[in-house]
């Protein structure tokens, strides 16, 4: 028993040293984004003549009036419309083809070019979608919008000539917008965790001369960066990050546009926002598994592959906290005094954890002027708490991801939609309450360090179970499995 006991303790300090690690990543994305410049982009004025021949993809599955919404934005922007082409991606059932196909030619102005294309075969996913439509076009530039997506008219105004201007750059990323940010507390703590990503993170990273992944729409690729780097590829749920990656391992950069925001759509239940953040953790590991070997195997210098592996490796917090978890109720139940250090470091690395996380997020909403905003205080409590109850749906997407298990691409849900007989919050609100429960049991002064989980736990679970702002849609709409 003793043997186990110190086995299981080293073990914990290990993952707990990973999860120090990981918060310290942000405190150092944190400092970079405030004390070191924003480089400075070149930007050619270039004249209506000069302008180059763009692309808009626009992958779309079964989104309705969005479909139509977004293709109606793409149309409008301010581009020459000879060298200008709508391309809307139709993935959907081809019995509903034909009526979106009239739906957006009736809101496309004259003279604007619209394709609107349908594959048959589902493969790949979006991944799969894009490659498709670059088959049809040879245009050099091409953006890229979800159809939650509205951009502004000035959009490609703003981003192709930034990458006209530096021919070192593989894509241009605009910061995401919040149109329903306000809609419920859910969609809040979304809107201050994606504030945080593009602020904070995202600038950080360029700041400090390192690779940004591509956040999958709201920016601009180059044709040859795409086509040099693999291209669009359908063996991970995240097709952006792993292409990005593999063009910042050929050499190429990226540009981050912080001043100009897209408003796009935020899941508005807890089994749409669930599911999209275990899709993303799923692939997130899939890129690890796919990508870190590649890394080591490159000439990179050490200090860069180690901060690479360390990005593309943030998704394992929550299956560590998860093994960290398991480990201590195991501890517990088998009655062990811990270590002195052991113990020392657990406090340490939860409180390091903590304050990294809050001055994380508080960040984000300074760098954008929020610090003010009503419900602050609250929004950033739960910022920590929501995200908590997460750990056992990504701790499976993680361990599915390198199991290898069968890929299936759940789309975030719409407003209005649910996905019918699935999840709804049992497993949460069981472990959170049972959780609690074990831990007065076995030691009570340890029940302090699981509020988070378990306030979080209960919180989705809760949300899932009430399923609240959702209503009834097919199945087949928001689930499709991979086919190979």
């Amino acid at each position: 028993m003793i043997g186990i006991s110190l086995i299981l303790q080293c073990v914990l300090a290990l993952v707990l040293v990973v999860l120090a690690l990981l918060s310290a990543q942000l405190v150092a994305l944190g400092a970079i984004r405030q004390f070191r410049g924003q480089p400075r982009l070149r930007v050619p004025a270039l004249p209506d003549a000069a302008l180059p021949e763009v692309l808009v993809q626009l992958p779309v599955r079964d989104e309705g009036a969005l479909a139509v919404r977004v293709a109606a934005a793409a149309a409008w922007m301010d581009w020459p419309r000879d060298r200008l082409t709508i391309q809307v991606l139709d993935d959907g059932s081809l019995h509903d083809h034909e009526q979106l196909a009239h739906a957006i030619r009736s809101v496309i102005p004259p003279g604007v070019k619209v394709e609107i294309l349908h594959r048959g075969e589902r493969t790949g996913f979006k991944a799969g979608n894009l490659a498709f439509g670059l088959r049809h076009s040879e245009a050099a530039y091409v953006a890229i919008f979800d159809a939650d997506f509205v951009p502004p008219t000035d959009f490609l105004r703003r981003t192709v000539p930034v990458l006209v201007g530096d021919q070192g750059l593989a894509f241009v990323q605009a910061r995401w917008g919040h149109a329903n940010r306000e809609l419920n507390w859910l969609t809040r703590v979304q809107g201050l965790l994606l504030d945080a990503h593009f602020a904070v993170e995202q600038e950080g990273r360029v700041r400090a001369g390192l690779p940004i992944s591509f956040n999958g729409t709201a920016g601009v690729w180059r044709r040859e960066a795409i086509e040099n780097g693999g291209g669009w590829t359908g063996d991970t749920l995240t097709e952006d990050l792993d292409l990005s990656l593999r063009c910042a391992l050929k050499g190429w950069r990226a540009a981050l546009l912080p001043d100009l925001e897209v408003p796009g759509e935020l899941p508005e239940s807890a089994a749409g926002w669930r599911a999209q953040q275990a899709r993303w953790t799923k692939g997130h590991a899939q890129c690890a598994r796919k990508l870190v070997p590649q890394i080591w195997a490159s000439a990179l210098p050490l200090s860069r592959k180690v901060i690479l592996t360390l990005q593309i490796c943030q998704f394992a917090f929550y299956t560590l906290a998860f093994v960290s978890a398991v480990i201590s109720l195991s501890l517990m139940a088998m009655g062990v005094v811990y270590i002195q250090s052991v113990a020392i470091l657990g406090l340490a690395v939860t409180a390091f954890g903590l304050s990294a996380s809050l001055g994380y997020l508080y960040l984000g909403q300074v760098i954008l002027g929020r610090e003010d905003a009503p419900k602050l205080a609250r929004s950033l409590l739960l910022g920590i708490v929501f995200p908590s109850g997460l750990i056992l749906a990504n701790s499976r997407a993680t361990v599915e991801a390198f199991a290898g298990s069968e890929m299936v691409f759940t789309r975030t849900l719409r407003a209005g939609e649910r996905y019918v007989g699935s999840w709804r919050g049992g497993p949460e609100l069981v472990a959170g309450v049972v959780l609690p429960i074990f831990a007065f049991t076995e030691q009570a002064w340890s029940a302090p360090f699981f509020v988070f989980a378990v306030a979080g736990l209960v919180s989705i679970g809760a949300m899932g179970w009430s399923g609240a702002v959702v209503a009834s849609s097919r199945d087949g709409l928001v689930r499709d499995r991979y086919k190979s």
